[in-house]
């Protein structure tokens, strides 16, 4: 049978003559499932992905040039072009989501232009759902002003209102931090036209500061919407404890620990277990405030509450009721909650409280000097930089009409991360209007994949990330950036001098690719240590070391070598300005001086990937470091 058809034609339909007909040529790419309908999507929702396998079954490797998806509503989630597969059944995935924006049918097609200029059509539908329902809160911010460190402030109510004309139901509500708490709430909640549903919420701050977080709520039918929530932790007057009354995640059968820190009195502060009360079996507590030890077999999942009594140096006494929640294994090797220096045991202790100390013979601390601080030459200039971010057209030019972009560049532990970012900041009603977050992040894109501007993950993001949300790399002025290479063995520094390089490299890439780029902030990893004996990905002490290559690459662009110039006034720029965004490392359940601990709750089965709470951590800390970094909220925030 032969066939005689246009290009254009020939392109609709090579799928269907691959199966009709045995085309003469050494490759032969199938897709499976050959075609997808999606469920119906409610407009301003997204769907889940779906997955597509692209066979190989010729006798000739072949190359996957381009992925084009004809229509914006379906929107690729993973994958990369070029992408070689091996003869022979060799293999890759794609994956597509569905977002459609209006109340209509979407027959659309996902293109793979191979190597021989044959283009295999996947036929995609999709069907936008419309309701009249409508959700709006009570208020888009929420204050608790000051509240005593160790207490639980009094209850403020939200309340949810259906504004429209059909049913809803209320989904999820997620605090942004565990200091704030919804305890009201029976989800999934459905709330009837005209009706209202209320929500309410307490604030309890662990240290004398400013506490701020991001209540989203998610909806069936409707897109989520969030209120911001404020409160102010004041130094206390009578003896307390200061830890929030839910404890971290235990899991069964699994080590533990917690120190308990004590408040509002004279050291030294001893603790004592209540009169009636009894901790889970197989967990122990002095009188420093330690609860650890190996939960026994019989612990069941489930909550657990206990009192602690707890006196200061001088007699004075006060107590708190805990909540110690119980989880089933994972998969994971739960029992690392914490790691040593490499041949010691001593704990390794996080960059930012390290400080002045060292690591095997390196100083800790983000920046030079073991500060946590920005030098004054780098902060001036971030602040300036930042100022100078503002919405441009699609041509880079500035535009009122315009728009910023942060994109973020990382593996998949980024893509997770950031794609709980982007939910958590677009419901955010402080967020600038002007800004679209795009999730770059990519499964396997380590920095090794980034070294050449034309490696497959940055094409990714030109091609078809960036043009999925309607924007250009003319518009792109901030990235955040956090990635890693598959370290598992080595010593240290020389197991991480090479990753210093590569992110060096990325720098340069970065704003040969973006030439509007301010900016880029970067993140090193969190703590991996539920991943030894389990994955040979990036086990501790190695995502705790990938802390040193962001340090020593800023260190370099500050000390100005390496070809990291980013001012007009020293030369040819060649890199945005480096600086550290959040840093997320901290010691598992040894935990560091803010408070921060890492649960293997925190971690899917792997112990490299983050678990739903593991997403929000990471996420917590981005937005928070967004709305309130000096570099950040001209342009971040709606002003």
């Amino acid at each position: 049978m032969k066939t005689f058809f246009s290009a254009s034609s020939a392109a609709l339909l090579s799928v269907v003559f691959s199966f009709l007909s045995p085309v003469a040529r050494a490759q032969v790419i199938t897709v499976s499932p050959s075609s997808y309908t999606y469920s119906a999507t409610y407009v301003g929702k997204v769907s889940g992905t779906k997955a597509f396998t692209v066979t190989n079954s010729g006798a000739v490797n072949l190359t996957i040039r381009t992925i084009t998806l004809i229509c914006p509503q379906f929107q690729l989630t993973s994958g990369v072009a070029p992408e070689t597969v091996k003869a022979n059944g060799g293999f890759t995935h794609y994956s597509v989501q569905f977002a459609p924006d209006s109340g209509t049918t979407f027959n659309c097609n996902m293109n793979l232009l191979d190597n021989t200029g044959v283009t295999t059509v996947v036929p995609l539908t999709g069907t936008g759902k419309l309701t009249t329902a409508a959700a709006s809160l009570s208020s888009t911010a929420v204050n608790f002003g000051n509240t005593t460190v160790g207490s639980i402030s009094a209850s403020q109510i939200l309340n949810v209102t259906n504004t429209g004309g059909q049913s809803l139901s209320l989904q999820s509500v997620t605090p942004q931090t565990a200091n704030f708490a919804v305890t009201s709430s029976t989800l999934p909640a459905t709330i009837n036209a005209g009706a209202s549903f209320p929500l309410t919420i307490t604030y309890s701050p662990t240290g004398v500061e400013s506490d701020t977080a991001v209540l989203d709520l998610t909806y069936d039918s409707v897109p989520d919407n969030a209120s911001d929530l404020n409160g102010t932790g004041i130094a206390a007057t009578s003896v307390a404890i200061t830890n929030l009354a839910l404890l971290p995640a235990a899991t069964q059968s699994s080590a533990y620990q917690v120190q308990l820190n004590g408040t509002g009195g004279v050291n030294p502060y001893t603790y004592s277990l209540a009169t009636g009360s009894a901790l889970p079996k197989g967990i122990k507590g002095t009188s420093k405030g330690l609860l650890s030890g190996t939960l026994d077999v019989s612990v069941g999942t489930g909550n657990y509450t206990f009192t602690i009594n707890v006196k200061d140096g001088k007699g004075v006494a006060g107590s708190k009721t805990f909540t110690f929640p119980v989880f089933a294994a994972t998969g994971a090797a739960c029992s690392n909650i914490s790691f040593n220096i490499p041949s010691t045991t001593t704990p390794i202790v996080p960059l930012t409280d390290l400080g002045v100390g060292t690591y095997q013979g390196s100083q800790g601390g983000l920046y030079p000097n073991g500060s946590n601080v920005r030098p004054a030459t780098t902060d001036a200039d971030a602040v300036a930089f930042g100022n100078a971010i503002t919405p441009l057209d699609s041509n880079g030019n500035p535009s009122t009409t315009g728009k910023i972009v942060l994109l973020s560049i990382g593996e998949s532990t980024a893509l997770d991360e950031f794609g709980q970012f982007v939910q958590l900041a677009n419901a955010d009603p402080q967020k600038n209007k002007s800004l679209v977050i795009v999730n770059g992040a990519q499964g396997g894109a380590t920095p090794k994949n980034f070294q050449l501007t034309t490696s497959a993950y940055w094409t990714t993001i030109l091609n078809d990330y960036l043009p999925g949300a309607s924007v250009t790399p003319n518009q792109v002025q901030a990235v955040w950036v956090e990635t890693t290479d598959g370290i598992a063995s080595g010593t240290f520094p020389a197991d991480i001098t090479n990753l210093q390089s590569e992110y060096e490299q990325m720098a340069r890439n970065i704003y040969t690719l973006f030439p509007k780029i301010k900016i880029a902030y970067f993140t090193s990893r969190f703590y991996a240590g539920y991943s030894n004996g389990i994955s040979t990905v990036n086990p501790e002490p190695y995502a705790f070391e990938v802390g040193y290559a962001v340090k020593w690459a800023i260190q370099d662009q500050v000390n100005g070598l390496n070809n990291l110039n980013y001012k007009s006034s020293n030369g040819t720029v060649v890199a945005p300005l480096i600086i550290w965004g959040p840093y997320d490392w901290t010691n598992g359940l040894l935990g560091r001086k803010d408070g921060l601990v890492w649960s293997c709750q925190d971690s899917s089965k792997d112990g490299t990937h983050p678990a739903t709470t593991g997403k929000i951590k990471v996420a917590s800390y981005l937005l928070n470091y967004f709305k309130t970094d000096t570099s950040t909220t001209s342009w971040y925030l709606q002003h």
